[in-house]
């Protein structure tokens, strides 16, 4: 008997060691817990005249108070699963944002909101993140495979999630990293009632983008060179900003959104234009210097690149389908991408205090100071081609712009901060409800903060100290400046001792404003934070300026630039976990 078991167990030994391992999944979880609490003034339109837009006939078309109050939530899990150190499987979901008494979250133009009312019954998660992450055998690379979050140059370049497919590879003290984005897919569906009845491809709507990073570390020193090469292919993306968050198809229509090039015809606006051969190629510089008691920085992104630009017919009829040009219309013509920007800062770190100053300045469009370069004044002027941007003079992309898509946070209220970072900061439309005021919805951007920083620049001094083991104390001053003027009311003539409007000049500035943040931090318990935010705007005349596209009478007696001073209270309860 004994002899059997002995065999029995040398059998069981044997196939024990020569089977296949399988070990069990190990599985990891934590997430964010945030509520926000936000009251604020003016952040959006900059004014509190609730009647600027009045028509000669006295019909007011805009009601320019933009107070908000409101109560917001979010949650976001994550949870990976680990095989091995040579895989793992990562996933990240979101629940919110819910807006408090509302189940629709329409008082914010952020993520889908629903289940905030009473009953709180709502399809509310998002996916943020579903990627495999693995080594490469017998190489010192690591492949990452699906929706990841991507951060370029500080956001400079991108930050967000994506569709990507990404290979990091370790030399130290060098780092490869390259990369395939797919930012739009065309998929299209039926011409018929029931889109899912047909779909197929046209890659004209596709936006593809690859990129390469070389980074090194050693010692304290950091820097990092970027290439970023997008091909929007027919699409009007990174020209037209509103696609900045938002991809969309311009190849068979009209351009939508905030901003399009415009076709001109002796005067005579013709159509929005279609794009092709749509590249953007942005080159950036990343230099860093950190030891204990210092940190400073550099950044520079460039961009390159052109496309092509032709009216797109807008609606169909027999004898004049979808895509086909109107007689007269130029032929392509191109445009170049010539943007650039460049930030830097230094910290000093000293026991409990910090002290910091900074700054960054990002490129604009060429505006001019007669209105007949311009959609908001009498007429618009054309090129030597036919072609002016709607709302500016300019004839290539000059100023800074960006690929699919980013989020840079910098001040408060002009810069998203950490309470009002749910409506993008965007100057020349209607920002709260993010369309046209006026007669036509074509727009222009004279200048955008949050998040997607454009013909903006500003200096910054700020510093913090830990008063307690569990309160930080900290505040910031920064001055707001547009690198290229903009305009901010009618210029005025004198006729017959009268001064009376000048609807062909506009009044000019270039000063956005003062603002003050101050910020509260207290560890109330076990990774739970409290932080209380104060933030003051004291306007100049930029914070508010002209909306474009408008009819001399939607303006009439606009002749005083209106910009009025803001202010953002809130706080906000998080947990880490």
């Amino acid at each position: 008997m004994k002899k059997h078991l002995l065999v029995f167990a040398v059998v069981l030994l044997a196939i024990a060691i020569t089977a296949p391992a399988f070990a069990a999944v190990e599985f990891k979880y934590g997430g964010q817990f945030r509520v926000r609490l936000l009251s604020e003034n003016n952040a959006l339109d900059g004014t509190e005249n609730s009647t600027l837009y009045r028509s000669a006939a006295g019909v007011q078309t805009y009601n320019g108070d933009d107070n908000r109050n409101f109560i917001d939530q979010r949650l976001r899990l994550y949870f990976t699963f680990v095989a091995s150190k040579n895989l793992k499987l990562v996933t990240k979901w979101e629940v919110g944002d819910q807006v408090w008494g509302s189940s629709s979250g329409a008082i914010k133009n952020i993520g889908g909101g629903a289940g905030g009312n009473v009953g709180a019954d709502g399809v509310a998660v998002e996916v943020k993140n579903i990627y495999a992450e693995f080594n490469i055998p017998n190489t010192p690379s690591t492949a990452i495979i699906g929706i990841q979050g991507l951060v370029l140059m500080d956001s400079w370049i991108i930050d967000d999630d994506f569709p990507a497919a990404v290979v990091v590879t370790k030399l130290p003290p060098f780092t490869v990293t390259v990369g395939y984005v797919a930012g739009q897919s065309g998929w299209e569906g039926s011409l018929t009632s029931s889109p899912s009845e047909l779909q197929w491809t046209n890659p004209n709507y596709n936006v593809d983008s690859i990129f390469a990073t070389l980074d090194y570390s050693e010692g304290p020193f950091k820097g990092s060179l970027v290439f970023f090469f997008q091909d929007a292919h027919s699409s009007d993306v990174s020209i037209n900003p509103a696609t900045l968050n938002t991809p969309n198809r311009t190849y068979t229509g009209a351009s939508q959104g905030f901003f399009a090039p415009q076709w001109m015809d002796n005067g005579t606006w013709v159509g929005n234009v279609s794009a092709r051969n749509n590249y953007l190629f942005d080159l950036g510089l990343n230099l860093q210097y950190k030891v204990d008691w210092l940190l400073a920085y550099f950044n520079f992104v460039k961009n390159f690149g052109s496309a092509d630009l032709r009216e797109a017919y807008v609606g169909t009829t027999a004898s004049n389908p979808i895509g086909s040009v109107p007689l007269g219309v130029p032929a392509w013509s191109s445009v170049d991408y010539t943007g650039f920007m460049f930030d830097a800062g230094v910290t000093y770190f000293c026991g409990p205090w910090t002290v910091n100053v900074g700054g960054f300045y990002t490129t604009g469009p060429d505006i001019s100071s007669t209105t007949g370069f311009n959609a908001a004044g009498t007429g618009y002027v054309t090129t030597e081609n036919g072609r002016v941007f709607n709302g500016i003079s300019s004839t290539d992309v000059d100023w800074f712009t960006y690929p699919l898509a980013t989020s840079k946070y910098f001040s408060e209220i002009i810069g998203g901060g950490i309470i009002g970072d749910d409506l993008y900061q965007t100057r020349g439309f209607n920002s709260t409800s993010g369309t046209k005021i006026g007669t036509n919805s074509m727009d222009t951007v004279y200048w955008r903060g949050y998040g997607f920083p454009t013909n903006l620049w500003t200096v910054t001094i700020g510093g913090s100290y830990q008063i307690l083991e569990s309160t930080k104390l900290s505040g910031s001053y920064w001055y707001f400046g547009t690198a290229q003027d903009v305009p901010v009311a009618y210029a005025t003539r004198t006729v017959n001792n009268v001064v009376v409007p000048d609807y062909s000049r506009y009044q000019m500035s270039s000063s956005i404003g003062h603002e003050l943040n101050f910020y509260v931090d207290h560890k109330i318990v076990d990774g739970l934070t409290l932080t209380l935010v104060g933030a003051y705007l004291i306007a100049d005349d930029a914070f508010a300026p002209l909306p474009v596209n408008t009819t001399v009478a939607t303006l009439n007696g606009i002749t005083s630039p209106t910009a009025s001073d803001a202010y953002e209270l809130g706080a906000r309860l998080q947990w880490n976990f």
